[in-house]
């Protein structure tokens, strides 16, 4: 297994090599120490580590926050900051860049092991998590029936494109919309039987009226559960044939 690459962002030069010998006593990997914020991105870049051990307080014009800031938002690399300062509003400005840990220093090898290794499990986490939140909007947004999601209290928290092509509006438009309060009547009924029986539901042509004019639409209402209390609903709309009018 290849060692975990961790970069080093230290501006006191022997405080920095005790590091990278601690480092690579911990079985870590350190393809660079850089003993400046602008440098700390550049090799970032160049390297792309698998987390970067960063001190906050750096010389230069930028400081460790702001290239932490920097690194996450352009590489989304974690960030374990190590400081020799405990001061609340250095830590405030530091929560903001949403770092994977937080070592005072002097700190000890295994405080050192531990907040990088929870660094490097919860970036894993939240990667997994990003990836299949993509994936499952990638098909959510690729199938041509519209979907929309409500919440509890059957607000939209949720809409994808194809919702534009029954009523014209974008799903930013969409979402926050109440399904009491913004659609048509001729769809509450069984929005309700739905949501009071805790049942998937099909309702099948329903008179509604499209940005194209009277029609009939037609899909699923499944009801979101937990703690066998109704927690919102799934809803779709299956394509509407159009040679199908209102009379």
């Amino acid at each position: 297994m290849a060692k975990k690459q961790i970069l080093v962002v230290e501006d006191e030069s022997i405080v920095a090599e005790d590091i990278r010998r601690c480092l690579e006593n911990l079985g870590y990997a350190v393809p660079a120490v850089v003993n400046s914020g602008e440098g700390a991105i550049k090799k970032a870049g160049e390297t792309r580590p698998d987390l970067v051990l960063m001190d906050i307080m750096l010389q230069g014009k930028m400081d460790g926050i702001e290239a932490a800031g920097k690194i996450r938002s352009d590489f989304d690399i974690p960030v374990v900051y190590l400081t020799a300062y405990g001061d609340e509003s250095i830590q405030e400005r530091a929560k903001l860049t949403e770092p994977f840990g937080y070592i005072i220093k002097p700190f000890k090898e295994r405080e050192l092991k531990i907040n990088i290794e929870i660094g490097l499990y919860k970036h894993n986490i939240e990667t997994q998590l990003k990836e299949s939140k993509e994936f499952y909007e990638s098909v959510l947004e690729g199938i041509v029936n519209g979907v929309w999601v409500t919440d509890s209290n059957d607000i939209i928290v949720y809409a994808n494109k194809s919702m534009g092509y029954v009523n014209g509006l974008t799903p930013a438009q969409i979402m926050g919309f109440s399904v009491m309060k913004n659609f048509q009547e001729s769809f509450k009924p069984y929005y309700m039987k739905a949501r009071e029986s805790l049942e998937p539901f099909y309702y099948a042509a329903i008179p509604f009226v499209t940005k194209d004019g009277p029609n009939y639409l037609s899909g699923w209402l499944i009801p979101r559960i937990k703690e066998k209390k109704f927690n919102g609903m799934i809803c779709t709309i299956e394509s509407i044939p159009k040679h199908t009018q209102v009379e």
